[in-house]
């Protein structure tokens, strides 16, 4: 899989907001660190941590408020700061629901959650604003790149190309689902808009090699 959809954008702030906030301690100075998530360790005593995730290690709300605080050190150059952190609260919590036991799973967990977020916040955003009904090609097209503008509020040329390309990918996808939206349950539309991001994450890099 390829794991490059913010590599140009930011993927290593998010990649290290994922890793400070599983590797910090909680106030209590109790460590948040644990092994199998069935509490085993491995034959040779060492801790699998490749399943590692916040909600598996009961410590969720920890790990979303440490990474929710570091993803606001971020705060200062966006336009909206509301808006930015409840897009934060957002990606927080999906990425609690990940494995993040090492470099690479933190990696995939920033792309995955960076790009599902992104949709399900646009959408959320056009139901709110426009009406899924009544929404036209551009408005999901405007409506993804807001996002990604809120997100990366000074974008460099190779991030706007890239989310550009992402927004290209998702803006036919997304169309043909708001046609099936009302025959669909909300559980179907959220799965739905997943697959989306997952499958937009991947093809905007391939059609910009340089990244």
């Amino acid at each position: 899989m390829n794991l490059s959809i913010v590599k140009g954008i930011s993927i290593l702030f998010f990649t290290m907001l994922l890793s400070f906030s599983v590797c910090a301690e909680p106030a209590d100075g109790t460590s948040t660190s644990t092994g199998t998530t069935d509490g085993s360790s491995g034959a040779n005593g060492s801790n699998d941590t490749n399943e590692t995730n916040a909600t598996s290690t009961g410590t969720t709300g920890d790990f979303q408020s440490r990474c929710t605080d570091a993803w606001m050190k971020k705060a200062d150059e966006a336009k909206d700061k509301v808006d930015f952190k409840n897009f934060g609260e957002k990606f927080c919590g999906c990425a609690a629901k990940q494995p993040l036991g090492n470099d690479a799973a933190m990696t995939k967990a920033a792309k995955l959650c960076m790009s599902r977020t992104l949709l399900h916040d646009a959408m959320d955003s056009i139901e709110d604003d426009v009406g899924l009904n009544k929404a036209k090609d551009t408005d999901v097209a405007d409506y993804c790149q807001d996002k990604w503008d809120l997100v990366l509020p000074k974008p460099t040329e190779d991030d706007k190309k890239l989310t550009n390309s992402y927004c290209e990918c998702a803006k036919p996808k997304l169309v043909e689902l708001l046609k099936k939206a009302n025959d669909m349950t909300d559980k179907q539309y959220d799965d739905e808009i997943d697959k989306i991001a997952d499958a937009c994450a991947d093809s905007a890099v391939s059609s910009n090699p340089s990244q």
